[in-house]
């Protein structure tokens, strides 16, 4: 028996068809190499279908990043560093699950995508706006970051610039692991995570 949707489930449907297929077209082609058109004939719709639910290219792109943030593994890594637990022990469990994010692969078209729009985002500064309030929270945040384990080097620093760090780890070693991964294992990061998190002697 066929499955019938409503108009809605089907502009959603067809939503994230276009999600998928904007991010892997953008991470291969580029984001000047790639068209709408081109994703559009990734996701089998037209360019009617991107319009209907995008204004454009960037919004596209910013609607994959939004997507990508609220996606399960994104949520379980947000859920683990807000748990409350202890700094160290949170330390060792978060470079397991990036190693283990990393290694699976499932991440690495969103990686060069990410890359790519923020390089986009250098010479737009609407978009670069826009980018920037997603990527970083909001203004009301703890003293401490959660992975800043008291007396180390990322201890000694505010929320902000620690968070600033971590992140700019993150986006540095995935690219370096996709570019080069036997010279940036993904093992890597837990190395350099617990050199910043280690308390000083």
């Amino acid at each position: 028996m066929t499955e019938r949707l409503t108009r809605q489930e089907q502009r959603e449907r067809n939503r994230l068809k276009l999600l998928q297929a904007a991010e892997k077209v953008f991470a291969e082609r580029g984001i000047h190499g790639a068209s709408l058109d081109e994703v559009a004939a990734s996701a089998g719709l037209t360019k009617g279908a991107v319009y209907s639910n995008f204004d454009g290219k960037e919004d596209l792109l910013l609607a994959v990043m939004r997507h990508r943030l609220g996606q399960e593994a994104r949520a379980q890594a947000d859920r683990m560093l807000h748990s409350g637990r202890d700094a160290a022990e949170l330390v060792e469990e978060f470079a397991d699950h990036w190693a283990e994010q990393v290694r699976s692969g499932d991440q690495d078209t969103f990686a060069q995508m990410t890359i790519e729009l923020m390089i986009h985002a250098t010479r737009d500064p609407v978009l670069r706006e826009q980018l920037v309030a997603m990527v970083f929270a909001p203004a009301e945040v703890p003293s401490r970051h959660p992975l800043a384990v008291p007396g180390s080097g990322l201890g000694d620093l505010p929320y902000e610039q620690a968070d600033a760090i971590l992140k700019s780890l993150d986006l540095g070693m995935r690219l370096l692991t996709l570019v080069t991964p036997e010279r940036c294992p993904p093992e890597l990061f837990a190395t350099v995570l617990r050199l910043l998190a280690t308390p000083k002697a």
